[in-house]
């Protein structure tokens, strides 16, 4: 693994821990339940992107990583959202970031030269990108205008005589 391919991992590191923070911050502020469930699943599920790495770290070089905050340099920033800001508007952000993620990783696949690197780099990207649909498919019913609910289609719609 080259020191370029080093640096990425190590970037990604820092990136999955920061996003179980965010996702578990997030679910602070829920009061919905459902919502507040998702958002600790999420930060759940970026918690073991992060083992992953970790692990597969500490196996390749022998030694457990020093996880630094990303470096100013290596943050792409989506549109700033406000401090307080609606649950649909977060959800787009959230789209954003997990497409990048997505990015990042098949980025590193395209650039590693080592099989079993690609191969947990593409698992990764794939997880990212399921991410990404789950939550533009959330986003497309939070901000769907009109649905067709008649009442004649209700299942149980009927007088008990």
């Amino acid at each position: 693994m080259t020191n370029e391919a080093k640096s990425v991992l190590e970037t990604a590191l820092a990136e999955e821990r920061k996003a179980s923070r965010f996702y578990s911050n997030l679910a602070l502020q829920m009061e919905d339940r459902g919502a507040r469930i998702k958002f600790e699943v999420m930060s759940a599920i970026e918690q073991k992107h992060y083992e992953i790495l970790f692990s597969w770290y500490q196996e390749k070089f022998n030694q457990a990583p020093f996880v630094r905050e990303p470096v100013e340099l290596k943050i792409v920033r989506p549109e700033t959202p406000a401090k307080t800001i609606s649950f649909g508007d977060a959800i787009k952000v959230i789209m954003e970031t997990e497409w990048r993620a997505y990015e990042f990783y098949k980025k590193a696949v395209e650039n590693s030269t080592d099989a079993n690197d690609r191969k947990i780099f593409q698992s990764l990207a794939e997880m990212e990108k399921a991410h990404f649909e789950q939550f533009r498919t959330e986003y497309n019913y939070t901000t769907e205008k009109i649905i067709r609910f008649a009442s004649e289609d209700i299942p149980w719609m009927m007088e008990v005589c």
